[in-house]
């Protein structure tokens, strides 16, 4: 059995530490970080219905890779990434196959916030930002209204294209 450590109420940038919390209301809770990645329901009845994850309709865009000014922070590094995911529902933080730390936010703006709580709330010290990268996609919102032809290189193979939606059910799948 962990302990909880103190209760918040989480009010955009500031915490109120509350000694209770009336039912019905949301609140959070310093201590069981380790039991909860996100979000998640804690109660003492079995029956009890559990507050859903939040679906969100914008995905993380635009990113950024990040270092330490010196090899010694690497370690803060990597744990104030953890904590910054812990934090923050919309923000993305991993690291690639090269092993370059990267941290994507769904705008400029909320990149450049991730980035500020990393260095002043997470890691305590200054990382070198790579200049933001948008991750650029396109989608077909009606059939295309003609035809293109695309030829192979030896010129035996034709390719005649026309784009189209796809179905509901196959978006779903």
């Amino acid at each position: 059995v962990k302990n909880i450590q103190r209760t918040v109420i989480m009010m955009g940038r500031y915490v109120e530490q509350v000694v209770d919390v009336p039912a019905g209301n949301t609140c959070a809770l310093v201590g069981v970080d380790q039991y909860l990645l996100k979000s998640g329901t804690i109660c003492t009845e079995d029956d009890a219905h559990t507050i859903k994850t939040m679906k969100f309709s914008v995905s993380p865009v635009v990113r950024c890779a990040v270092e330490p000014k010196t090899p010694i922070d690497l370690p803060k590094l990597v744990e104030g990434m953890k904590r910054l995911t812990k934090s923050d529902p919309m923000v993305l933080c991993y690291t690639e196959e090269s092993g370059e730390h990267i941290i994507a936010a769904s705008g400029e703006l909320h990149l450049e916030i991730c980035l500020q709580d990393l260095q002043d709330n997470f890691m305590g010290t200054k990382v070198k930002v790579s200049d933001p990268v948008v991750s650029f996609r396109e989608t077909c919102t009606a059939k295309s209204n003609q035809t293109c032809l695309a030829k192979s290189a030896n010129k035996h193979n034709r390719l005649f294209v026309e784009a189209d939606t796809i179905g509901a059910e196959l978006a779903l799948a």
